[in-house]
C-alpha cells in the first residue's frame, strides 16, 4: 500500500467510469485526479439530462458505488439523466470532492521520460494552462461531446464547420429539450437513425400535434424498406422496446412528417440571404434542396476524440477507432445486442503504451453497444493490471 501512494493516476472524466475509476483509485490507495472540464460533475451526462435510460438503476451503479449511497434508492428506476446524476453520482462524488478538479480541460498527453506521462490542461478557474505529471493515465471522456459531422462518410457537410461555431447556431447535435413554443410553426429537419434520432422523432411529432403548422423532414443515411427500427417483442428493455414502436408508428403515418429521405446524405449548408434560416442540399436518389429551415437536428452520433493522445503510440483499430486489442474482441462478437455484452478480460484493456487506458464508451470507438456494467468490468480489469506492477 505504501508503494501505491507514491504512484499517480490522472483520470480524465467526472462521468459514471471517471468517478468509478476515482473509487477503485481510492480503494487501492493510489494518488489521482480526475480532470473535469464542465462546471460540475458528469458534464456530457448533463446534455442529456432530460433523456430517460433505456435501463433501471441497478444496472448503472457498481457495487462499490452502491454502498456509499445514504438513502435507499428504487433500483428499478428507469431515471433521466439528471435523476442519475443526482440520485448516484452526486452521492459518489462527494467522497472523492477533493481529488476532483473542475472546470480543467485536458488538452494533450504525452510521454515524460521513461515511465511517466505529461498532461496539458487548460485551467478555467485561474484562466491558464497547466502541466501535471503522472505515473498512469485513464482516459474516461466518453465520447457524447464528440458529435459526428452529417456529411458523405461523416465528413463534414459544406460549410458545416462554420454553423456549427455560428451563435446562435441552426444545428443542434443533442436531442432537443425545449418548450414547443420555440419551435413551433418552423421547418425543422432531423438527420440520423440511431435511437437519439428516434427520441427527437418522438419529441418532433409531439410539437407536429400541438402546432400542426410545423413542417418536419427526416433525413436517413440508410435505405429504408418499410420501417427504420427492427421490432423485436421479446426485448427486455420495456423503454426501448417502446420508443420502437412509438418511432415506427411515427414514420408510418405520412402526416407527421412532411417528407422522409432514406438512403440520402446532406452535403451542403447554405446561409438564407434573407434572413437566419439555412439551405440544405441533400444527395440521394433524388437529389434536392431544402429551402428556408429553421432548425437542424443532427442525431448521427459520436465518436472519440483522439488528438488527446495523438503524441501517444496508440495502436487503434482503424474500423471502430477503438484501442486495437479490446477491438478485436468486440469485431469478433457474435452479438451487437448490449445486453449481450461482455467483459474480455485484463488483455483487451492493454493499449501499446504502458500505463495508458482508454475505458468505458470511448473504449468501443464507433462501436454504439456499450453498456455501463462493463465499464465497470473494464475499471476492475485495469486495477489488476495496476496492481500487478505496484
Amino acid at each position: 500500500m505504501s508503494e501505491n501512494q507514491n504512484f499517480m493516476i490522472g483520470i480524465i472524466g467526472s462521468g459514471p467510469i471517471g468517478l468509478e475509476c476515482g473509487l477503485h483509485a481510492l480503494k487501492h490507495g493510489y494518488q489521482f485526479i480526475i480532470f473535469e472540464s464542465g462546471d460540475d460533475i458528469a458534464n456530457n451526462v448533463r446534455l442529456w439530462a432530460h433523456v430517460q435510460l433505456f435501463t433501471p438503476l441497478n444496472m448503472n451503479m457498481s457495487l462499490l458505488g452502491k454502498n456509499l449511497l445514504k438513502e435507499e434508492q428504487d433500483i428499478n428506476a428507469f431515471l433521466t439523466g439528471g435523476e442519475y446524476i443526482e440520485h448516484y453520482l452526486r452521492p459518489v462524488s462527494c467522497l472523492l470532492q477533493p481529488n476532483i478538479r473542475l472546470r480543467h480541460r485536458v488538452i494533450s498527453i504525452g510521454r515524460f521520460h521513461t515511465n511517466k506521462f505529461i498532461i496539458l490542461v487548460e485551467n478555467k478557474h485561474s484562466n491558464c494552462e497547466e502541466y501535471f505529471i503522472v505515473d498512469c493515465v485513464i482516459d474516461a471522456s466518453g465520447t457524447y461531446n464528440n458529435p459526428n459531422f452529417v456529411g458523405p462518410s461523416y465528413l463534414p457537410a459544406i460549410n458545416e464547420r462554420a454553423l456549427r461555431n455560428k451563435l446562435p447556431s441552426p444545428i443542434t447535435y443533442l436531442i432537443p429539450h425545449c418548450n414547443y413554443e420555440q419551435v413551433a410553426d418552423k421547418r425543422i429537419v432531423l438527420i440520423g437513425k440511431g435511437y437519439s434520432a428516434a427520441t427527437s422523432a418522438v419529441f418532433l411529432a409531439k410539437v407536429k400535434e400541438a402546432y400542426p403548422k410545423t413542417q418536419l423532414y427526416w433525413i436517413i443515411k440508410q435505405p429504408i424498406d418499410h420501417l427504420p427500427y427492427c421490432i423485436n417483442p421479446e426485448d427486455p428493455l420495456i423503454q426501448r422496446r417502446e420508443l420502437v414502436a412509438s418511432v415506427n408508428q411515427i414514420y408510418a403515418n405520412k402526416n407527421i412528417f412532411t417528407e422522409i429521405y432514406d438512403k440520402a446524405a446532406v452535403t451542403k449548408f447554405t446561409l438564407s440571404t434573407s434572413s437566419s434560416t439555412i439551405d440544405i442540399t441533400i444527395d440521394s436518389p433524388h437529389p434536392t434542396i431544402l429551402n428556408n429551415i429553421d432548425y437542424v437536428i443532427a442525431n448521427t452520433g459520436s465518436q472519440p476524440d483522439r488528438s488527446l493522445y495523438a503524441n501517444l503510440n496508440v495502436h487503434e483499430c482503424y474500423r471502430t477507432k477503438g484501442p486495437m486489442a479490446l477491438a478485436v474482441k468486440l469485431l469478433s462478437s457474435s452479438s451487437a445486442d448490449c445486453l449481450k455484452q461482455t467483459s474480455h478480460g485484463t488483455n483487451s484493456m492493454l493499449t501499446t503504451e504502458k500505463n495508458f487506458f482508454i475505458v468505458g464508451n470511448k473504449s468501443y470507438g464507433k462501436q454504439t453497444n456499450f453498456i455501463l456494467q462493463i465499464g465497470f468490468e473494464q475499471i476492475n480489469d485495469i486495477f489488476k493490471l495496476i496492481n500487478e506492477q505496484c
